[in-house]
Parts: structure tokens; sequence; C-alpha cells
């Protein structure tokens, strides 16, 4: 009743926002008034007294910002580190699909990450994953059955079910997939279907699938919400679809449009930002101030059904940014719940120490049998070759003659090859890969998604299997060699896909790879992501697994040799 008695304003709320301009979202304006909180939540605007007062000075409160779809995984910091980031950055709530531990660690990694990500002052749902593995085309860590995610669904923090990537399972009825879409009829259902249109995007809404962050072209993202569906502008740092995508937005479709990142590695969340630099972007590209901020809050929460985050209003949780303009979206303070979380881009709370790990995340590279006779091309006098896209992951396929073959670094040509991890089988996929630029040497990553085996790109067979060599070392991580040495690395011991660093030194390292990258002749952008997607087997159109190359148009591997 507390609660009553400070929004009648009989008693005093435990917060009060004075002197500052609200982002309205409802209206898409500014507005003077006080803002008061009590017990965590916010009790009315107006003209408040507080027990403690915030003088803002003309400054802009405004929601925290959400993000509709991510990755804890691909920010390759620990839960903890993670949120300090995004707390720091304004980003209060995240909706995280935990895809990539559970392919390594299945049940056992959603539970680590679930435990982890729920120790710290942010909005953290959990996605349960819909596809582990992502294909039966290649060797999965973990095999996840509606059975499996039935015995988590009920957990607190579970939201949803995650990315459903296998498309042509839904479309064509498989039975595995709709079990777990029945299972989470009442729940929402995240989306991945790149370019589906027409007849079969009917049959994969069938399945109650509700968004997608997979769409590239205006074409699409209107077909997509006359569809129904709600479509995720995703810019992370692989896949960049913001300035293609806001063209789709009009004022009678706005709100069937909110912000996701996907996949967002260390050094851009340290040097660009995170949603806030999405924001960013997109007043630079010519977007209203105010409606930026509306897809990056509630818009979101009402795509989402939660009505209790992405405004200021009363009823919703206080979680506020304090901004000084409409232009950088920097918070200079950040509250959840209406407690002080960060301050001038620093979390005001720490990440806890990883005392203790599960084995199978611990110790989750296993490599056997490994030679640089591995890495040879088969004879052939033509190949398949994956044709890189430049601000994508999706691919294009190519061919190559024998010729070609021979002098790789003079035709753009880099062997590719993903190594199997986590049984030990000694199964390496062989392909070619065109448009990485690679000169000599090799890069090397545990991180391929989705099954994340070992993968590598080199000109050099002796050079591909002593990056593989290094990674197994490190039981996971990234790494740049050249004449059969690591001349600069990352380590990732947890699941092969996280450090237990800070963001700053991750960051560092990364930087010194990829650098390490751009010396051996790489010319790709964030070329440690670009190479983990082109394992991928539901992005189009030619990737590879430990198994072999796989077309994905047509949902059917097929040979590297084409004569």
């Amino acid at each position: 009743m507390n609660r009553l008695s400070m929004a009648r304003g009989d008693i005093p709320a435990d917060l009060v926002f004075k002197n500052g301009r609200v982002a309205d979202v409802f209206s898409g304006k500014l507005v003077g008034t006080d803002v008061a909180v009590g017990q965590g939540i916010i009790i009315g605007m107006g003209s408040y007294q507080g027990r403690e007062e915030v003088d803002l000075a003309g400054k802009i409160l405004c929601p925290g910002f959400i993000d509709g779809h991510c990755h804890v995984e691909s920010s390759m910091l620990g839960a903890g580190e993670y949120a300090r980031c995004l707390a720091a950055l304004g980003t209060t709530t995240i909706f995280a699909d935990p895809h990539e531990i559970a392919n390594v660690a299945g049940l056992e990694g959603i539970r680590y990450l679930l435990a982890e990500g729920s120790k710290y002052p942010w909005n953290f749902y959990l996605m349960l994953p819909s596809c582990v593995p992502a294909s039966r085309w290649e060797t999965a860590g973990a095999v996840l059955e509606a059975k499996d995610l039935a015995k988590l669904m009920n957990e607190p923090g579970v939201f949803g079910l995650g990315e459903v990537m296998n498309y042509p399972g839904v479309v064509q009825g498989d039975a595995q997939i709709w079990r777990k879409l029945d299972l989470f009829k009442n729940r929402f259902i995240d989306g991945h279907a790149p370019g589906l249109t027409g007849k079969e995007l009917n049959a994969y809404l069938l399945g109650g699938i509700r968004a997608d962050h997979e769409v590239t072209t205006v074409q699409e993202a209107r077909e997509k919400v006359r569809a129904g569906m709600y479509v995720m502008i995703r810019e992370g740092s692989a896949a960049h679809n913001l300035s293609a995508l806001l063209g789709a937005v009009d004022a009678k479709n706005f709100s069937r449009f909110f912000f996701a990142t996907d996949d967002r590695h260390p050094g851009d969340l340290l040097a660009q930002g995170h949603i806030n630099w999405i924001l960013r972007e997109a007043t630079r590209l010519g977007l209203d101030p105010m409606d930026a901020i509306r897809l990056a809050t509630i818009n979101t929460a009402a795509a989402m059904g939660i009505n209790n985050i992405g405004a200021i209003s009363p009823g919703r949780r206080a979680d506020l940014l304090v901004l000084e303009d409409l232009v950088q979206f920097t918070p200079v303070q950040v509250y959840k719940d209406g407690k002080l979380v960060a301050r001038e881009g620093q979390a005001l709370f720490s990440a806890e120490a990883n005392e203790s790990m599960p084995k199978r995340i611990a110790c989750s590279v296993h490599i056997k049998g490994l030679s640089p006779e591995k890495f040879v091309l088969p004879p052939a006098k033509e190949y398949r070759v994956i044709q890189l896209i430049p601000g994508q992951i999706v691919t294009a396929e190519g061919a190559a003659s024998s010729q070609q073959a021979a002098d790789l670094a003079a035709n753009d040509l880099a062997l590719l090859a993903v190594v199997e991890r986590h049984h030990g089988s000694g199964r390496v996929g062989l392909g070619l890969l065109r448009g990485l630029g690679l000169k000599g040497g090799a890069i090397a990553a545990s991180i391929s998604h989705d099954s994340h085996h070992i993968i590598v790109a080199g000109i050099k067979p002796a050079d591909m299997a002593a990056a593989v060599e290094v990674i197994a070392q490190m039981q996971g991580g990234l790494v740049a060699v050249a004449d059969g040495k690591a001349i600069a690395q990352l380590p990732l011991p947890i699941a092969g896909l996280m450090s237990p660093e800070p963001l700053e030194p991750v960051a560092a390292k990364l930087e010194a790879l990829e650098a390490a990258a751009r010396d051996l002749g790489v010319t790709a952008d964030s070329p440690f992501m670009t190479l983990s997607f082109m394992a991928l087997p539901v992005i189009p159109a030619l990737k590879l697994t430990d198994k072999g190359l796989f077309d994905v148009a047509r949902f059917r591997p097929v040979t590297l040799e084409l004569k």
C-alpha cells in the first residue's frame, strides 16, 4: 500500500527525478515533469517529493534499452562481465538465446548460463534453444529434444523458445521441431528464416513464430510484417542490416519493428557500444531520435508481450537512463529497479569470479588424430568455393580450377576446414573460401556457429594443423599462426566460447588478433566472427561442417569436387 500512498503524494516517494525532460515513448515527445519511484517501480509523473531527489538539470530521462535478441557467448565475455558492460551502455534488458553453449554442453550449459546471468542487476530473459544441433548435417556436442526443453521451460528467467533456424523442417512438418513448437505454443517463439517468402513463409508462421532477425531487404521486411511478424532490425559485429532495413519502416507499420544486436564482439562493445550505438547510427541515417528510442524500448517490450518495462509510466519497473542528449545516447547514470547501477560509463557492481565450472564446460575441446595431411585438397579439376559477401553472414557459391587452387593466395582463396572437437573423432570437413584475403599462415577459432567445432582458414596445411593444436592446448579460443607458430591468441576456456577476463583485456587481445590477421593479408572485416559463420548450415548459400560442404538452399550435402 506504500506505493499507493506515494502515488497519491500522501508520503514522499523513495526516489524522485526533478528538473528533467522525460522521453515519452507513447507520444514520441520530450515532456518536462518529475518522475517518482517507489519500491523499484515508477509510481507517477507530476510534482512529487522524495526521500532521495536527483536534480537532472535539464537532462533527459529515458527507459532502459532492450536488446530483442542476442547471444551472451558471442561477446566472448562471461555473463557477469557482459552484464557490467551493458549496464554502463544503458541496456537493462536482454533476450538471450544460449544455443552457443547449449551446442557444446547441452542442458548443463543452459543451466550454467541461466544461473550466472541471474546474479546481476538486469532483466535477463533466456530463450531455450530450438535447434541443438542446428541441423543433422554436423556432429553435435549435444542433442536437445522437446522432452529435454520441457525440463527447463518453467525455470525462473526462461521466457520462450529461441530462434527457430530449422525453417525447412518447420515448413516440411518435421516431427521433432513441431513438438518443440507445440510445447511453446503459449509462449514467445523467436524466428530465423532468411529469405523465406510466399507460401513457405505462410507454412513457417503456422508454428506460432512471431519475429525474425535475419531479414536483409526492404521487400522481405514488408512481406514479413504483412504476414504478421515482428522484424528485428539487427546491427551486430558481423551482420549490418540497419541501413538496409530503415527504409522499410513507415508511420503505419512502425510498431512491428525493433532493434537487436544478435552478435556483438568485445572490441565493438568497447569502441562503439551496444543498443546505444544502434540509436546513434539510426539517427545519423535520418531516423527521428524519439522514434529510435521507441524502437529500442516500448516496441520491443510490446512485441514480447511484457507490460512492465520499455516506458516511463506508472506500474513499470524503474529501469531508467539519464542522457545528456539525443545525439550520442550516452547514459551518464543508469538505474535498475530504481537503484543506481552505472555512472559515467562504469558499472557500479562487480562480476563474480567463477570458482568452479562443470567439467563439460571447462574441458570442452577434444582433438585426436590430427595431422597436416587432413588439410590437403583431394585431386580434382574444379572445386566448389564458399564466396564471402562483405558485411553479411550469407554467402554465395563459386568455383575454382585446380590451377587456381594450386596458388591459393594469388587467387584470393584459402583452405577452409572444420575440425570436430566434441568427441575426438578426428573428423575434418574440408573446403575452399574466397574473399578472406589471406596470403599466408592460418587463423582459427573454437567459435563456429552453431556446433562450435574448430574452424580454420589457411594457406598451408602445416599452419592449419598448428593453429588447431594451439586451440586444443588453450581449451578453446582464437589464434593466428605464421610459420607454424602462434603470433596472437585469445584463450576462451569457458566452453571454448567465453573468457573469464574483463572486457578491456579481452578486447585488447582480439584487437591484436585482428591486427595479426591483417598482417597475414586478411581484408575481411571482423575476420574471426566472419569465419565463425562459415560453418552455419542454416544460412545460405554454401557452408562447411565437420561432415563436409552443405548447400543450404537445397538443404543437402554436396561434394567439394565439381569435376
